[in-house]
């Protein structure tokens, strides 16, 4: 499924930071004046609600009739509640930002929700209009392989990779009914990727486009604390040929730069000589011994970060979050 962005929805009055003091009378975050700047470039045309003084979903359906752009083709950038209610009703996506200078906002109707436009982009935007359309977002690219969201045409594919029961062994199975599984991986696709924006990943290969295995990142407590971990299957034919590395290596690096976790782990059962080999191949070195629901695991443990208590300067976190 394809859905291209060719129109960008603002109201320049709410994304005026000026305050009454200012001897200006409209000011930008440099960061969103750069971005809007540079959009063109992408065939992305910016529609400005006060021009059209559009503030209602009627008025605003008219203007993009005239302009020949259905609604699934834009986004929206606001910090009224109104305005993106009104954006949320056409079914248009949409990014909320807290303007300092309207405050009172609850953004709720935002699919996403920035604090400033430092590290907004045009893929970051892209990606905000893809998951409001329920379009896999593509992760991760490697040598060989694409890793992105599962989505529910694959479900053929992914129980194809469950046959193997020796493949399979160690992982968490699907369900037997193809209905029931349907079902639960809508709500994995809608709280795991939808909140968290990680999760196991469809694993690609480029050259036939098969989903060859699924590799990610999912939560797990330990001691009480919440922690990530790394989780990996490829299908037989696939195996012994560097695959299952080349995955891990690009989820462990999109854990690394787009988590807040400083560690990562592997929760592997002892009889799991293969799995033990790739984790130690990967970095990861034995903990312990934890009991993971009536299991005994081994766990391996790697760095992602250097930990916060050291003397060292980190990156700028990322400020982009999304609403619950």
């Amino acid at each position: 499924m394809k859905l291209d962005v060719k129109a960008l929805i603002v109201s320049f009055r709410e994304l005026d930071i000026a305050r009454e003091k200012d001897p200006e009378r409209f000011v930008m975050e440099d960061a969103l004046t750069e971005l809007l700047d540079g959009i063109y470039k992408y065939g992305i045309q910016i529609i400005n609600l006060d021009i059209f003084h559009a503030d209602t979903e009627e008025k605003l359906s008219v203007v993009l009739s005239l302009h020949n752009i259905l609604p699934k083709n834009c986004l929206c950038i606001g910090a009224r509640d109104e305005t993106l209610a009104m954006a949320s009703g056409l079914g248009i996506a949409s990014v909320g930002y807290p303007n300092p200078a309207i405050p009172g906002q609850g953004l709720y109707q935002a699919d996403f929700v920035v604090e400033g436009f430092e590290e907004v982009d045009v893929a970051f935007l892209k990606r905000v209009h893809q998951r409001r359309h329920g379009i896999p977002w593509t992760v991760a690219e490697t040598r060989r392989c694409i890793l992105r969201e599962i989505a529910l045409e694959d479900l053929d594919a992914l129980y194809g990779l469950y046959q193997d029961e020796a493949s399979a062994r160690y992982v968490e199975g699907m369900q037997k009914d193809r209905e029931a599984e349907m079902e639960v991986t809508k709500a994995y696709i809608r709280n795991m990727y939808g909140f968290y924006g990680y999760g196991m990943w469809a694993a690609i290969e480029k050259s036939t486009g098969d989903i060859i295995g699924k590799v990610g990142l999912e939560g797990c407590t330990l001691h009480g604390e919440p922690a990530l971990q790394l989780g990996y299957l490829v299908g037989k034919p696939y195996q012994n040929k560097g695959y299952a590395t080349e995955l891990c290596q690009a989820a462990l690096a999109f854990a690394a730069e787009e988590t807040g976790f400083e560690e990562i782990n592997c929760l592997i059962q002892k009889e799991n000589a293969v799995s033990i080999h790739l984790a130690e191949k990967l970095g990861f070195s034995w903990q312990e011994e934890v009991e993971i629901q009536g299991k005994t695991m081994q766990r391996y443990k790697k760095l992602l970060h250097f930990p916060r208590n050291m003397d060292i300067m980190y990156p700028t976190e990322r400020k982009n979050r999304r609403l619950s």
